[in-house]
């Protein structure tokens, strides 16, 4: 896939690492003529073709009859992402599922889907892009804002990143925002999954939507049971665009590696969005 510019609201942009802006590195790419992506994800994969896989085929499983319950691919009916090894963007496999997640172009208010955390998440950065790339913030599936579709700018989402500087290690999940260019996270996590936690693959329920007074906020709700720990967390960040419509278009963006340096192992998710 070629990485072309591109112009958003009369400003020639390049897709790929911005200098300014190296946590949301690559959120948007444009694709060869005749295709479209998903700030991350490859058009066709993100229709939920992968490499012509399909649920059965990528499964081994036959096309027709039905299988038995002992060779089902992990998680079936929940579709998968995949983050390749030296790369940004994930791909999507059907695996069962009855719909693929949400992406590309999007009029949506906000996000609800389940996913699922592997062991896969468990990642040491040996060679980074920039010093300190291991504590950059990875992506969950967002939205653009503000009648753009560069969430690099203007867009809200989940964030996530696997912490070697804890004792125990743990993966961290936190509320994060771009307001023109500058983002908005918390200093630490405002969950945290240990190396149990993601054997376990149990899922999470993230909720985005926009609302407060004059709908000047983005708004995140995490919850679900891991190990027979309840989380439910509510945070929020600011909207700068108050006064744009929430029904305004967007991009719906994908599962994602980076920050600047690219993922150091495949990392495997799974979703099943609302």
């Amino acid at each position: 896939m070629r990485v072309l510019p591109i112009v958003i609201a009369g400003v020639l942009t390049a897709c790929g690492p911005a200098a300014s802006a190296p946590e949301d590195a690559g959120l948007v790419e444009v694709p060869d003529a005749g295709s479209v992506v998903d700030a991350g994800l490859d058009a066709g994969e993100d229709a939920g073709v992968d490499a012509g896989l399909d649920a059965g085929v990528d499964a081994g499983i036959p096309d027709s009859g039905t299988p038995d319950a002992g060779m089902l691919p992990p998680h079936f009916g929940w579709a998968r992402y995949t983050i390749p090894l030296g790369g940004h963007s994930a791909t999507v496999a059907p695996n069962g599922a009855s719909r693929s997640p949400l992406a590309g172009i999007s009029f949506a208010t906000g996000r609800t889907y389940d996913f699922i955390f592997t062991p896969s998440a468990m990642y040491e950065i040996t060679n980074p892009a920039q010093p300190g790339d291991q504590l950059d913030w990875n992506k969950l599936p967002g939205l653009s804002d503000c009648g753009q579709v560069d969430l690099a700018q203007d867009g809200f989402m989940f964030a996530w990143r696997w912490r070697l500087d804890t004792n125990p290690r743990v993966l961290e999940l936190a509320h994060y925002a771009n307001n023109a260019g500058t983002h908005l996270y918390p200093a630490q996590g405002v969950v945290t999954l240990d190396e149990a936690d993601l054997m376990a693959e149990e899922p999470l329920r993230f909720e985005l939507a926009i609302g407060g007074a004059g709908n000047s906020k983005y708004l995140f709700h995490l919850s679900g049971t891991i190990r027979g720990r309840v989380i439910d967390v509510r945070e929020e960040h600011p909207r700068r665009c108050a006064s744009s419509s929430t029904s305004a278009l967007k991009w719906a963006a994908g599962f994602y590696f980076g920050g600047t340096s690219t993922a150091p192992q495949a990392i495997i998710g799974y979703v099943q969005e609302q």
